[in-house]
This record gives C-alpha cells, sequence and structure tokens, in this order.
C-alpha cells in the first residue's frame, strides 16, 4: 500500500513540476508577444526617439512577412551568417537635404518675365537614393536641393575563434584554445554613401 502511495506522491510530484514549467513558458511567451506588440505600435505611430526591440526567434525570421526584416534577413545571408551565430538585426534610415539659392545681380539668365521652372531629377532607381529639385526663376535665380537617403543594415553575430593565431595544419587548430568573438558588420545600402569608419565597443564584465 505504501509503495503505491509513494508512486502515487512522486507522479503528482513530476506532474506539477511538468506543469510549473509550462506555465512559465506560456508566461515567457506571453511577454515575448507583449514586447513585439509594443514594438509594432510604435513603429506604426511613427515614433523616432523611442523604439523597442522586436524579440523573434530565427525561423520566425525567416518567416516573417515583413519588408524591413525580409530585407534585413537577406543581408545576413548574403553575408553567410549562419542561423546558430546571428545575435541581432537593425535598420537605421535616414535622409539629409539643404536648400541652396544662387541670384545674379544685375544680369539676366532667363528672358521671359513669366519663367518659371520647379522639377524634380530622380536616381536611376526611381529616387529612392537620391533626388535633386531645380527651381527656375526669372530674371537670375538658382534654387537647388539635393535629397540623399541612407539606409543601414547593422548585423551582429558571434563566430568561435582561436584566442591565439590559427594553425596552418587544421588538425592542431582542432586542439587549440577558442572563444566566441564578436562580430559587427555595417552595411550602408545606398550606392551613393561610403562610410568612412565604424567603430563598437563590446562592454566585458
Amino acid at each position: 500500500m505504501k509503495k503505491y502511495l509513494v508512486i502515487g506522491v512522486l507522479t503528482l510530484l513530476c506532474l506539477l513540476v511538468m506543469v510549473w514549467k509550462q506555465l512559465n513558458l506560456t508566461e515567457d511567451r506571453w511577454k515575448t508577444a507583449e514586447a513585439n506588440v509594443k514594438a509594432y505600435s510604435q513603429r506604426l505611430s511613427a515614433s523616432e526617439n523611442n523604439n523597442t526591440a522586436l524579440q523573434l526567434t530565427v525561423n520566425q525570421l525567416n518567416y516573417f512577412n515583413d519588408s524591413v526584416l525580409t530585407a534585413l534577413n537577406e543581408t545576413r545571408k548574403a553575408l553567410k551568417i549562419k542561423d546558430k551565430n546571428l545575435k541581432a538585426l537593425q535598420a537605421v534610415s535616414s535622409k539629409f537635404s539643404k536648400r541652396d539659392t544662387i541670384r545674379i545681380p544685375g544680369d539676366t539668365i532667363f528672358k521671359e518675365p513669366t519663367f518659371a521652372l520647379d522639377t524634380l531629377i530622380e536616381d536611376e532607381w526611381g529616387s529612392k537614393w537620391y533626388t535633386l529639385r531645380l527651381g527656375l526663376k526669372y530674371p537670375s535665380m538658382v534654387t537647388v536641393e539635393p535629397e540623399f537617403k541612407s539606409e543601414k543594415h547593422i548585423i551582429v553575430s558571434s563566430k568561435k575563434e582561436t584566442v591565439n593565431p590559427p594553425k596552418k595544419f587544421f588538425l592542431l587548430r582542432w586542439f587549440q584554445k577558442k572563444q566566441r568573438v564578436l562580430h559587427i558588420d555595417v552595411i550602408e545600402k545606398n550606392p551613393y554613401i561610403k562610410d568612412a569608419r565604424s567603430e563598437y565597443v563590446e562592454v566585458i564584465k
């Protein structure tokens, strides 16, 4: 009788532990879902000063139907970063423009007093990266307003590398001490912009 009682108690304890683990897992998933809802709400509200990170698994990333995430994932695959090494993805978009006006006093460039022209010059990608608004007005006023758009993809990944320089013979490399190294790739998608320098520091505790 005692034997069956002990078995029953142990079975009940195992069930309680399983239920407890499942509840914790469900709570974690609920918190992740809430964080993702908040992040998407901020994206839809076009908030520029406050951003919340999306929390996705690699499988979710591969099947997520979102233009920004799809573009980031394509950049990651182009860099040949494996799923297991991927740590984070980030897209940073910005644009800048400057309006300049040229006036030539005492000189007439355009003869017709009613002459005025306002046109937009696009790049070969249909104004995706660069536009130039050109204005001409009687008698001698020229305005130019170029606008550049920048889109950076930041891919964070980790990789095991040897602490000391790797040996030339592959068998010797197997026995070398290894460490996890963080890699950060910054890819500027605008073909007109060339990044001069990017520097990132990982704080080691």
